[in-house]
């Protein structure tokens, strides 16, 4: 069968679009990668039996697509002869073909890596970005199980490719979990979260950005729509190597005598089993401090008697980012204060009842003269830690307001007030009750994710949402890892837009400043002290000790 290749003008090539799937065919995507590599496998055309000079696609639609969003005034087409059998063209040219399901492309792209082909030659052959293959090429990890939900459309493209990075027992555990449902891209990332915790952003090299055995979720392009999760790696062994050389990099920067113990601050992941009592990095044992156990402070001193070095995540309000450090410190035994909840008579730890073991910018010396001083001046403290609260929420939604929304407002403020979970467990995005009202409202049924994001619109549903919050909407200091899981799903903590780290920075930085204040403040009566002890039989909301 002859074919030539010729150019052709945009404005007399005919294209019809009937497709049912694709995922990352985005055509925005493809055509940033065309715009970088050109178009290596041009659109298969026939010209019109009725219109001299002018063509009609038979395989190749993206492509056209792309090239006529980038603004091509003309473009480079396979002309076939019109006795061709259109589907049999279409079908040699399959992998790009939007109704071809992206785990058949999957199978496709992985049998040409493995036959020796590098995925920058798929991407270029195919015109995909290679990101795009990347993902594609991960989904033949997934179990039949999921692979059986992503056909059923109950997840996403990106959904399906970050759960083939799980390993099996981790997918089953899925599956059991949602199988029966569809799965939104929150509970998705809420269970990565929640089974898959070593994130990389601190020790990733050159190495990781091509390993496999991550979420890839830095990577321009491949999961969009997850870019509030945060690259995970997979990997437990490289991961904690990969600390432990870090950590023997920075202590290799200290000067003079190395010490051979190391605390490990409450910052810093963890990457290593629990009750892990030593650890080797390069050919030196270090004693690990359970750093709950003792209290310090920062030294010149070389030897190693009572010396450690402390291993933090430290915030730079000026970078904005998180560094890793190491400082030589002197350490002591940290005083416990025994106490029990079970009556107010007996003593209490002021310390803990401040929060003050919390904050990394009071120093270990000066704490407990400031906790004596807060139980003087605050024998209850429920009220300072709402006067806190108050100022924390104050601060996160003045900051906020001057973000550019990642969020539809008006579906997160609809998700909130109009999803629930019927009498049989099966999630609706909109309440069956009001269903009827939104295509009043609509003229149609829409999904959240369809509604406009107008600016004066999104405005309005702004201003519901920020008037509806409140300081019981935010997460403790001491909050558990299974809090925090939960919290990072919540309605609140997704518009607010912050990591979990920005978060206990600005509050550790207000608290340390109103225990400051407070402490600075002339002496003089408090009223709360003055007034009957609270119920104690009524649980105290702010987690008074």
């Amino acid at each position: 069968m002859e074919t030539t290749i010729i150019k052709v003008p945009i404005g007399k090539i005919e294209s019809n679009t009937d497709r049912i799937h694709g995922g990352e065919g985005s055509i925005d995507t493809l055509a940033q990668s065309i715009k970088a590599i050109g178009i290596i496998h041009p659109p298969a055309v026939k010209e019109l039996t009725d219109k001299a000079g002018h063509y009609r696609i038979i395989a190749g639609r993206r492509r056209f697509a792309a090239a006529k969003s980038l603004g091509w005034k003309s473009i480079e087409v396979i002309v076939h002869p019109e006795k061709a059998d259109d589907e049999a063209i279409a079908l040699a040219e399959n992998v790009n073909r939007e109704d071809m399901h992206p785990l058949d492309e999957a199978e496709k792209f992985k049998r040409e890596i493995d036959s020796g082909k590098k995925a920058e030659e798929v991407a270029k052959y195919y015109a995909r970005s290679i990101s795009g293959i990347h993902q594609r090429v991960r989904l033949t990890l997934l179990i039949d199980g999921i692979k059986t939900m992503f056909r059923d459309g109950k997840i996403n493209l990106s959904g399906a490719a970050l759960i083939a990075s799980l390993p099996e027992d981790d997918q089953e555990k899925f599956l059991k979990k949602y199988g029966d449902k569809k799965a939104d891209k929150w509970e998705i990332t809420n269970f990565i979260g929640s089974v898959q915790k070593l994130k990389i952003k601190h020790i990733a090299d050159n190495k990781c950005a091509k390993c496999k055995n991550r979420t890839y979720n830095s990577t321009p392009g491949l999961f969009e729509d997850y870019s509030n999760l945060e690259d995970l790696c997979f990997d437990q062994e490289c991961y904690a190597g990969k600390w432990k050389d870090l950590i023997g990099k920075l202590i290799a920067e200290q000067e003079g005598k190395t010490d051979t113990k190391i605390i490990l601050n409450r910052s810093v992941p963890e990457f290593l089993p629990a009750k892990t009592k030593a650890v080797l990095i390069g050919d030196v044992e270090y004693t690990l401090l359970k750093q709950s156990d003792y209290s310090w402070k920062e030294t010149k001193k070389k030897s190693d008697a009572n010396t450690a070095f402390l291993i933090s995540l430290e915030w730079h309000q000026t970078s904005g980012s998180y560094d890793v450090t190491a400082e030589r410190v002197e350490y002591k035994v940290y005083e416990k204060v025994s106490y029990s909840r079970t009556s107010s008579s007996e003593p209490v730890d002021p310390v803990k009842k401040f929060k003050l073991d919390l904050l990394p910018d009071i120093s270990p010396e000066e704490k407990k003269p400031l906790a004596e001083i807060m139980l003087k001046k605050h024998e209850y403290s429920w009220s300072f830690f709402n006067a806190v609260s108050e100022t924390v929420l104050d601060t996160i939604i003045t900051n906020r307001l001057q973000q550019e929304d990642k969020e539809n407002m008006a579906a997160l403020y609809l998700a909130s007030e109009l999803s629930t979970t019927d009498d049989e467990g099966n999630w609706h995005e909109i309440d069956p009750d009001y269903a009827g009202l939104m295509e009043l409202i609509f003229g149609k049924t829409v999904s959240l994710s369809e509604l406009p994001k107008e600016p004066m619109f999104e405005k309005f549903f702004k201003m519901l949402i920020v008037i509806s919050l409140k300081t019981s909407h935010l997460p403790e200091l001491d909050d558990s890892d299974d809090d925090w899981n939960e919290m990072e799903t919540t309605f609140f903590w997704r518009f607010a837009q912050m990591s979990r780290e920005e978060y206990i920075a600005l509050y550790q930085r207000i608290l340390t400043e109103a225990i400051r204040a407070v402490a600075e403040a002339p002496e003089k009566p408090v009223e709360e002290s003055q007034s009957e002890e609270p119920d104690t039989d009524m649980e105290d909301p702010l987690g008074d000790e």
